[in-house]
């Protein structure tokens, strides 16, 4: 019996296992009047997923190709601790440049740095990584000022498919595209990541609320890796049941 509940463990594990990886969320507002941003998970973020925020901009020939970010703006830290957030689900970030005012719509928000989110030449960045400073991976990334120079250089994410850059002096832009109707959510990347499919104002607007909708397939299909790790699993699971009978 002990040995069926690790293999039932060990199944579960390597099916919904996912390093998060360019395009697994991607910003769906920017608001600067409230000082706050919105994003929607395309793939599942499991149980203390911790994702970083930056307004620091990006210099992808800093350190050659790897770069790395100017200093002096904010980082924000997004863990999610005993909380996941299942694909589809869209998650506000709301009063960042204030500690008492800033929260998120899950997990916690914490930040270091001169928190200033404006109206003219700012953007943010979303990344994992050992620590704040040090990215292993871009998530994704949103600019009102379209990432000028070489600021998407080295980071792997490609603009209208990772990254969405706003008109500049953009104060708030929310996405109005479709939410429902794709296969999968990875579908929605190229979609949420095109500017035409925003609404923007660039004044101070009385409906300036992003919009929390959650997303939708039609139907889940998992990728073909998943399927593979789950055949291994029922293997082993069917090996350590003959071995019972024998």
């Amino acid at each position: 019996m002990r040995n069926t509940l690790l293999a039932s463990g060990l199944l579960l594990a390597v099916v919904n296992a996912h390093a998060l990886e360019a395009g697994d969320i991607a910003f769906t507002s920017f608001n600067t009047d409230e000082d706050g941003w919105a994003i929607v998970a395309l793939a599942d973020l499991p149980m203390d997923t911790v994702i970083y925020f930056t307004e620091n901009e990006w210099n992808g020939e800093a350190l050659g190709v790897g770069g790395a970010f100017n200093s002096g703006e904010a980082v924000y830290t997004w863990s999610l601790g005993a909380e996941a957030v299942a694909a589809g689900a869209v998650v506000r970030f709301s009063g960042v440049n204030r500690a008492a005012d800033r929260s998120a719509s899950a997990g916690a928000l914490s930040a270091t740095g001169t928190a200033n989110l404006a109206g003219g030449g700012d953007g943010l960045f979303a990344y994992i990584g050992a620590d704040d400073a040090n990215p292993s991976g871009f998530l994704a990334a949103i600019s009102n000022d379209g990432f000028v120079g070489d600021q998407l250089n080295g980071t792997g994410l490609i603009l209208g498919t990772t990254a969405v850059a706003l008109d500049a002096g953009t104060r708030f832009g929310t996405y109005v595209g479709p939410r429902s109707g794709a296969s999968v959510f990875g579908s929605y990347a190229s979609t949420v990541n095109n500017a035409a499919d925003w609404s923007i104002f660039k004044v101070a607007s009385a409906d300036a609320e992003p919009d929390l909708t959650p997303f939708s397939v039609a139907a889940a299909v998992p990728e073909p890796e998943s399927y593979a790790m789950m055949l291994a699993g029922l293997g082993l699971l069917a090996g350590i049941a003959r071995r019972r009978r024998g």
